[in-house]
């Protein structure tokens, strides 16, 4: 049900003729100069939003930055990356936003295979592209974001800019991202995402049988890193075009983030399982006042269901949980869009997605068995830049092929096994990470998990348990043994277990799952 607030939002859009650059229109339209944006003791409004992003799109025009040019973004979570953003779809340029994290030779990959032109970058973490410059002739500018005690020439580049936005209008189909995937089969791949991709996702979900309907009231709250694509193509865009202000957050601390969301009255949470497990694992987060939450959405890795139960008991509100991939802008599944909220599932296809799971021949299995999940849709890139053979690939067919593990029961409803990678074949049997981890995750003396497949000389592979214990407890293996035999097969049980402090995971809570093996 489309809430009043939502349809006064699509009087001002253009659904099916808009892009990306767009996206400002209905808060420019109904309150330009309400928030938009509150970033630590700032708030931005869309007016200064709007003048901001004109004058970074002016200021790559002066440079020399033509339509499809690619520009890349080095900075975390803050109002200058929201400008830059919008900068760049204005100049009808193509956006490759980079992980925080990533090394100088991981951002040489990145700027030098995508070709970007020109780099924004935080002022702290300067010193790896300076580095890298030298090797990367196509450069033409490198622009310096203050940050701390940092002084960086952004704010003075951007003041120099014309005031005037560009007279560039992008298409629908032109790229809009180059979004690079986490490369945990390699180099990193760069997945092209156009306009209309992702608007096919904002506006084939924006009346769901299943979601509770946006209203003027709303406020989002947004920790999620803006590099990645839920929250830049799905979570940010969709407060955009609903004309709602967010609480933009830097960096996820459990307190701090419940803290803002409670002085803000927070009603929509957009988060990844490591943020839903630290909510209902941290001490002393119950003393937070958040009656005003109403949604709550996961993304972005497998949710353990015995999270959601905490989660929900502890605030009232059930987590939706969906399913996508860079590749798809960032959306396949979403149990809002299904009439009830399903836990352990990530709910049916989205408006205009057609999912299959298939074997490894692209025949169709029976409802209720294992295979891969293949999809197509508006929403679907439209390849890997640069790499024919890898896209030829993973589009074969027709389909987009995910290598994501799933089965579909006879409501529609989506289950994610695993990734087909991490499957573990134990004497020809199927051993499934995801079904062993939320068994070990109810034990009350493990904290976290990450279950992988080691070589055995007699099995093929054997299953092993990395487990982070809960302060105070060391859970012996025999033990832990013993209480997955009373949930799980034998031949799942796991084999070896190791005790650590913490799990290897990528800024979206993924488990770096080749670091373990690597280790093992």
């Amino acid at each position: 049900m489309i809430s009043e607030w939502v349809r006064r939002c699509l009087e001002v859009r253009r659904p099916g003729e808009e892009t990306l650059a767009d996206v400002l229109a209905p808060g420019l339209a109904l309150r330009p100069d309400a928030p938009a944006i509150h970033f630590e003791d700032r708030v931005i409004t869309p007016r200064e939003l709007d003048a901001a992003a004109n004058r970074v799109a002016a200021g790559l025009v002066a440079l020399g930055v033509q339509p499809g040019d690619r520009v890349a973004i080095h900075v975390d979570n803050r109002p200058e990356f929201v400008e830059v953003y919008q900068g760049v779809m204005r100049a009808a340029a193509t956006l490759v936003p980079t992980n925080v994290m990533y090394t100088a030779e991981e951002l040489e990959h990145i700027v030098g295979d995508s070709g970007a032109r020109v780099v924004f970058v935080r002022a702290d973490l300067a010193g790896k592209l300076e580095e890298i410059l030298p090797r990367l002739p196509g450069v033409i500018q490198l622009i310096t974001i203050a940050h701390g005690d940092m002084p960086g020439d952004y704010d003075a580049w951007k003041a120099a800019s014309p005031a005037e936005r560009p007279a560039r209008t992008p298409r629908r189909d032109d790229l809009a991202f180059i979004q690079y995937t986490s490369g945990t089969t390699g180099k990193p791949k760069g997945a092209m995402i156009s306009h209309g991709n992702v608007l096919a996702v904002i506006d084939g979900t924006v009346d769901l049988p299943g979601a509770v309907p946006v209203g003027e009231d709303d406020v989002l709250l947004l920790v999620l890193p803006l590099f990645h694509a839920y929250a830049l193509n799905l979570a940010m865009n969709r407060a955009f075009l609903s004309a709602v202000p967010f609480v933009l957050v830097a960096r996820f601390d459990a307190d701090r983030v419940m803290t803002l969301m409670a002085r803000h009255r927070v009603t929509v949470f957009y988060g990844a399982p490591p943020m839903y497990f630290a909510f209902v694992n941290t001490p002393g987060l119950d003393h937070h006042d958040l009656s005003s939450l109403r949604m709550a959405f996961s993304g972005a890795a497998p949710l353990p269901v015995v999270i959601l139960e905490r989660f929900q008991a502890r605030t009232g509100v059930r987590i939706s949980e969906g399913y996508g991939l860079s590749e798809t802008a960032p959306s396949l599944c979403a149990n809002a869009a299904a009439p009830e909220n399903r836990p352990g599932t990530v709910g049916v296809p989205i408006p205009g997605v057609t999912l299959r799971i298939v074997d490894d021949e692209d025949r169709d299995v029976t409802p209720g068995e294992v295979g891969e999940i293949v999809a197509r849709g508006p929403n679907i890139f439209r390849g890997y830049w640069n790499r024919p053979e890898e896209t030829a690939e993973a589009l074969r067919g027709g389909w987009f092929h995910t290598g994501d593990l799933g089965r579909v029961d006879e409501r529609g409803y989506v289950t994610i096994v695993d990734r087909k990678k991490d499957m573990i074949l134990v004497s020809g049997y199927n051993v499934y990470p995801i079904e062993v981890e939320n068994v070990l995750l109810r034990h009350p003396g493990v904290l976290d998990v990450a279950v992988i497949g080691v070589k055995d000389e007699y099995q093929g592979e054997s299953v092993k348990a990395v487990v982070v214990p809960r302060p105070g407890a060391t859970p012996d293996p025999a033990a832990l043994s013993t209480y997955c035999r009373e949930h799980l097969a034998a031949f799942k049980v796991p084999r070896y277990y190791e005790l650590t402090e913490a799990l290897p995971k990528s800024p979206t809570g993924k488990v770096l799952k080749r670091e373990l093996r690597g280790r093992a």
